[in-house]
């Protein structure tokens, strides 16, 4: 099998949209549509379902997708093997989940890019990293933040719901008796509820999700409306998105660290240059991208 073409899948499965995958592999929107119409004849299985906004994931492609990713890290490690060439600098660093994959695929670019012989040692957010990738309110209290990237939370409606009608929400009077998706363990539910509350008639809570993957879900099939992260739905389908009349909120996304994790010169090489250099992220729409 050709590894462009595991590649090629990788790439549509991670970015959920042909473009975006065409973009990110350096080929045409053509070369990643025949690529993986090849794939899909020699597995005999279909692994996408193509629409306007996207791709949808088949179950297959679920499953061939940590394999793919198994068998290019090998072949790529491969050659590194007999090449005598020591990783000088370790970054042991934790990553929150329900961050955008552009975002978080830019700050791994740039920052593997400040120093030579780079391995990185990702894990989930915890005090005994060197460095947390995260939002404001989960940092520790003894550790320094280093902001990356601010987000708005956009109101999320369903396809064919009536509000969508509306050019503008009126959330004291659009948003009486709406059900609404929650997602209690959210860094911004405090302030939804904050909003919320503003409302003169209360909503009808639909569900309560523990993550915003599964709050997306509940929203794309239909069962209400919620608030979630601007960047976090890019690319997804299913809903709408509609401004509305109150007050905003929004998170904030950067580096939480302690002092002695600076003594590691590729942290503080990181550091510096994000101090004084903004986080370059493109954002994409159906007819290509713009730089955010």
């Amino acid at each position: 099998m050709d590894t462009r073409l595991l590649k090629f899948f990788i790439a549509v499965y991670e970015q959920k949209n042909l473009t975006r995958a065409a973009e990110q592999c350096f080929v045409s929107q053509p070369n990643i549509s025949n690529g993986i119409k090849q794939l899909e004849e020699e597995l005999q299985q279909q692994l996408f379902v193509r629409h306007k906004r996207g791709v949808e994931i088949n179950t297959e492609a679920h499953q061939l997708y940590p394999k793919a990713k198994r068998i290019l890290g090998e072949i790529t490690s491969l050659s590194s093997t007999f090449k005598k060439k020591d990783f000088n600098h370790k970054i042991t660093i934790g990553v929150t989940e329900s961050l955008p994959q552009e975002h978080k695929q830019q700050f791994f670019r740039t920052a593997a890019s400040l120093s030579d012989s780079v391995t990185w040692d990702i894990r989930g957010i915890n005090r005994d990293c060197e460095v947390n990738l995260l939002v404001r309110e989960w940092k520790y209290e003894d550790e320094l933040f280093l902001p990356l990237w601010k987000e708005d939370y956009v109101l999320c409606i369903p396809d064919g719901h009536h509000l969508l009608s509306k050019k503008m929400i009126d959330i004291n009077i659009d948003l009486a008796n709406e059900k609404f998706i929650h997602c209690p363990p959210c860094e911004a539910h405090q302030q939804c509820l904050s909003i919320l509350n503003n409302s003169e008639n209360a909503m009808t809570t639909i569900g309560n999700c523990s993550t915003k993957t599964e709050t997306l879900t509940l929203l794309m099939a239909g069962l209400g409306v919620t608030f979630l992260p601007e960047s976090f739905i890019d690319g997804w389908y299913g809903f709408e998105t509609r401004p509305y009349s109150g007050p905003k909120y929004y998170r904030e996304i950067g580096l939480s660290y302690a002092r002695k994790s600076l003594k590691n010169k590729a942290i503080a090489r990181i550091i510096e240059y994000f101090s004084k250099n903004p986080l370059k992220v493109k954002r994409f729409n159906e007819f290509g991208y713009y730089t955010k």
